[in-house]
Formats: structure tokens, C-alpha cells, sequence
């Protein structure tokens, strides 16, 4: 009990209360000032107006789950699904699902938005044109690395992307005799990989001509890849999956600036697996960059074009260290987009027999023999652009919204007030599957693009504005060539209609199972008898 005494002044003293009743009074004092701060930090919010999850609203626990289950840009879409054209998926994150921000977030000039702090993830030793933040720093390395990438320097890189084509080929003439099952996603990758490094280092890393028995049938390509050190070590690494684990670990840890350090202390095996980055690579593309600037040697591809941006023989220690980061970001990037665009699109075209077919014709028209075809003879095909443009539209390789800063004053998007420094995004799938822009979004149709080719401006899988990845006609080349040599050259059987995919940096196919044979109308089918 209490016991009570009477004061000097009348009033009554309570003395002696229990531990219990203190505890109590401390905890209340405590939940009245977090509720206090909640209520606080609630009205005080610009963006409390926003929906979304509750969650989002506090953390970004929200988006950081979604994120590491591979399935943000699904559960984004479901949001805007749910709450309408603009939604909060962290505490200082919106996205934007509507046609007329593309021109907003992803604006030129003077109105143009900066890169969030998502893109330090993606940093090798020096930024490079896709992780570089500062809009003068990357308006310096565009300058420097747009040459790289001109019409003319595209030109002078077809022989390379027919002649890694012809070796495709040669591989899967050999599996055609076989009637086995084969990953052709895994192929993609082997041949996007040669492509890339064959550009960018002038060396191919060798995947599509790595030798390894498969039950005495021959020889197969591998992803398994020999790579030398900087202390001369050699080791061996299974490059598409170490690339494809870091990178979706990147796109997690991204979403806030501590979770790379509070990531140490967490035992999920997908985060020890994800810091294993790939040393080979990076210290493969080190030596061929310094291998390269040491010779007298030239030859047309990447490389040598960034060699002369950045000052030829008069480069400096920096610049050999940006030139690295630069061939670095082509290989990885480049080969992983290429090469996952080209088996959802294989894939969709197997699985619609009418666009199958449609592409066939037009192809042996303009194709006039049964060898690999040439760059020049389908590098201008309506339909066959059609058929990719479409591809890219229906499984969005790049799913999720690629985030701005607001700038100073804040922004206007779909008529509602997006203040200054809240991370702003546009969903690429959700627009990408708008029935306002497509009418019949869900439907796998390529002739829609040919009946508006405005629709060009709502395909976001390459990027809006100054920022668009530099690389995309590279990646048109190689999927037109790639895509024609095959669909004329073979007959595939799927193994599964049902393509199961997961996203990390890049939405992926997690593998496309067929069987492939010689075409019986081709003059090959009856060589190979």
C-alpha cells in the first residue's frame, strides 16, 4: 500500500508507490511519446497522402522483402493494381505508374533528375556511365564513351557479332544430332558472353568453346571459365551465376545506405553468396584493358574507341581505372540483358504458332540461302523488330522502376506534389502492361508496333531521358542476328510451355528447356543427313 502524509500546507503527499505502479507510470510515459512522435512524424510527412503498404510508410523493410524474394516489380504492379497511378513503396520512395511522368521523371535538360543512391551498388573501384550519380561527371563519361557506340562504331562491329553467331551455330548443329534436352538460356549466355568480351577486351572468355564431356556426346559450352588473378593465381568461376547472385544482392542492399553493413550480421545464405563478386572477371577485364594499352596492337571493337576517348597513349593512372570500370559494366550488363531478352523472346514466339510461322516467311524472304544470315540482310525487317520490341515489352527484362531524385521545388506527377529529395520511380512492367497505352496488354501481338510506331516511346526496358542505356542498339544488333539465324535455321520443341521466372537487377528466365533440330526445309537439314 501507499501511506499518505499531510503537508505543510494541507495538501496530501502520496509516498512509497509500489515498483509495479512506477513501471506502469514509466511504460505510459513512454507509449504517450512514441505515439506523440508517430503522430508527429505522421502529420509532418509530405507524402502521408500517398497510399501503400503500412510498412512502406516506416521502413523499407517493405520493399527490401520484395527485393530479395525476386518479386518487387509484381508486387509493385499489385499496388498500383490496388491504390491507382501512384503508390509509396518506402518511407521516401514513389512510384509512378503513368504515361505522362515518363517525360517528368525521366526529363532532358535543365529539368533533368539525378540518380538516386540506388546506383552506388553498382560501383566497381570508379563509377561508370550507368553508376555515375553526378549529372557533370556523367555528361563527361558520355561524352568519352558515346563514340564507343556511334553508328559508324556499330558498323565496324558486325563482323565480330556474325562471326560469334557463326560459332552458335556450329554448337547447335552438333546438339541437333542428340535429341536432348538443352538450357538454350544457358547458350544465350555463353554466346552474349564471348560477344561482349570479344568487344570489350578483344579477347572472348571462351564459354561457347569451353570443352567439357557431357555423357561421352561431345562437347558443350560452360560458364565455367578459367581467369587469372592479379597475383597470378588462376581460378575457375561460374561467371553467369556469381553475376547473377551479386547482382541481385546489389538491387537489396541498394535500398538503403546501412544495409550493406547490417547485411554482415544476417545468416541468410543469399547474402554470402551474393558478396562473392566476381574477382576473375574484374581483374580479366584489368589485364586485357593494361595488356591492350601496353601493345602498338589495334583493331575495331569497344576498347579501342575508349582507349582514344580517354587520351590513347597519354591516359592517365584514372583514367585506365575508369576505362576498366567502363569495359566492366558492358560485359556484365550487356551480356546478362542480351542474353535474357533472347529466351523470353525465343520462348514467346514457340508458344504462338501464327507469329512463328509469320516470322518464318518473312524471313526466308528476304534471306536468299540456309547459311548463317548476314547483319545487312536483317537489319531492316519491320517484323522482326516487331517481334523483339515486342518481347521486350511482354516480359519487361528490366521490370522495376529505375529511380530519380525530385529536385529542388519538388516535381508534379500525376497531379499530385512530389516534394524535393523523395526517390521517384516509373514501374517499366506496370507500364509496359497499361491497358490505356496497349488496349490488350496481356495478348502477345508484334503487329501492334507496326500499326503505331509512336508506341516506341512507352518501351522502358532500355531506359527514359539522358540516361537510356548507351548500348541499346548494340543489343538490338546481336538479338536480330541471333533471333533470324535460329528461328530460320531450326525446329525447337519446348519442353515446358510454362516459363518460371525471377528478378533481380534483370527479370530472368530461370531456364528454357527444349530440344532443337535442323530445320527439314533447309538445304542443312539434307547436308547433316
Amino acid at each position: 500500500m501507499n501511506s499518505i502524509q499531510t503537508g505543510v500546507d494541507g495538501g496530501i503527499l502520496f509516498v512509497g508507490a509500489t515498483h509495479s505502479q512506477t513501471a506502469f507510470a514509466g511504460v505510459t510515459v513512454l507509449l504517450l511519446t512514441f505515439l506523440i512522435l508517430v503522430a508527429q512524424r505522421f502529420w509532418s510527412d509530405p507524402l502521408r497522402h500517398i497510399p501503400g503498404p503500412f510498412l512502406a510508410r516506416w521502413t523499407p523493410l517493405w520493399l527490401v522483402y520484395q527485393a530479395r524474394m525476386g518479386r518487387r516489380y509484381i508486387a509493385v504492379d499489385q499496388l498500383h493494381h490496388r491504390y491507382g497511378a501512384i503508390v509509396r513503396i518506402a518511407p521516401q520512395h514513389v512510384s509512378v505508374a503513368d504515361k505522362s511522368a515518363i517525360e517528368v521523371v525521366y526529363a532532358h535538360g535543365k529539368d533533368a533528375l539525378k540518380k538516386s543512391r540506388f546506383y552506388d551498388a553498382f560501383v566497381f573501384d570508379k563509377t561508370s556511365l550507368f553508376s555515375e550519380t553526378d549529372p557533370h561527371n556523367h555528361l563527361r563519361k558520355k561524352r568519352l564513351v558515346s563514340p564507343a557506340f556511334s553508328t559508324s562504331s556499330l558498323q565496324d562491329f558486325v563482323r565480330i557479332i556474325e562471326g560469334n553467331t557463326s560459332e552458335l551455330v556450329m554448337k547447335l548443329d552438333h546438339l541437333s544430332h542428340l535429341n536432348a534436352d538443352i538450357d538454350m538460356l544457358l547458350w544465350f549466355h555463353y554466346f552474349a558472353f564471348d560477344t561482349l568480351s570479344d568487344l570489350a577486351f578483344g579477347q572472348k572468355i571462351g564459354m561457347l568453346n569451353q570443352a567439357l564431356f557431357r555423357d561421352l556426346m561431345g562437347y558443350f559450352g560452360s560458364d565455367v571459365v578459367e581467369l587469372q588473378t592479379q597475383t597470378g593465381a588462376t581460378v575457375r568461376e561460374n561467371a553467369v551465376q556469381l553475376i547473377a547472385q551479386r547482382d541481385h544482392l546489389a538491387v537489396v542492399l541498394a535500398l538503403h545506405p546501412y544495409l550493406p553493413f547490417l547485411s554482415k550480421f544476417i545468416p541468410d545464405p543469399f547474402l554470402s553468396r551474393g558478396r562473392q563478386s566476381s574477382t576473375g572477371l574484374v581483374d580479366f577485364a584489368r589485364r586485357e584493358v593494361i595488356k591492350r594499352l601496353e601493345s602498338n596492337t589495334h583493331r575495331q571493337d569497344i576498347l579501342e574507341r575508349l582507349i582514344a576517348a580517354y587520351g590513347g597513349e597519354d591516359i592517365g593512372a584514372e583514367g585506365v581505372r575508369e576505362l576498366i570500370s567502363e569495359a566492366v559494366t558492358l560485359l556484365i550488363a550487356g551480356s546478362d540483358t542480351t542474353s535474357n531478352s533472347l529466351a523470353y523472346i525465343l520462348h514467346l514466339v514457340l508458344t504462338h504458332p501464327h507469329v512463328h510461322s509469320k516470322l518464318i516467311t518473312t524471313l526466308e524472304a528476304a534471306v536468299q540461302h540456309n547459311d548463317v544470315p548476314t547483319y545487312d540482310s536483317v537489319k531492316n525487317m519491320p517484323y522482326l523488330d516487331a517481334v523483339i520490341d515486342e518481347g521486350l515489352r511482354y516480359h519487361a527484362t528490366i521490370a522495376f522502376g529505375l529511380p530519380r531524385v525530385a529536385k529542388d521545388g519538388g516535381i508534379n506527377c500525376y497531379g499530385i506534389h512530389i516534394p524535393e529529395g523523395t526517390e521517384v520511380s516509373i514501374p517499366a512492367y506496370t507500364v509496359q502492361h497499361d491497358p490505356s497505352i496497349w488496349g490488350d496488354p496481356e495478348v502477345f501481338r508484334p503487329d501492334r508496333w507496326e500499326e503505331d510506331p509512336d508506341l516506341k516511346k512507352y518501351l522502358m526496358v532500355f531506359g527514359k531521358g539522358p540516361r537510356a542505356c548507351i548500348g541499346r542498339n548494340l543489343a538490338y544488333m546481336e538479338m536480330r542476328l541471333v533471333l533470324a539465324t535460329i528461328i530460320l535455321r531450326y525446329d525447337f520443341h519446348l519442353g515446358t510451355e510454362v516459363l518460371e521466372t525471377v528478378e533481380g537487377l534483370v527479370h530472368k528466365p530461370m531456364e528454357l528447356s527444349l530440344k532443337v533440330g535442323l530445320r527439314k526445309s533447309s538445304e542443312l537439314a539434307e547436308k547433316f543427313a
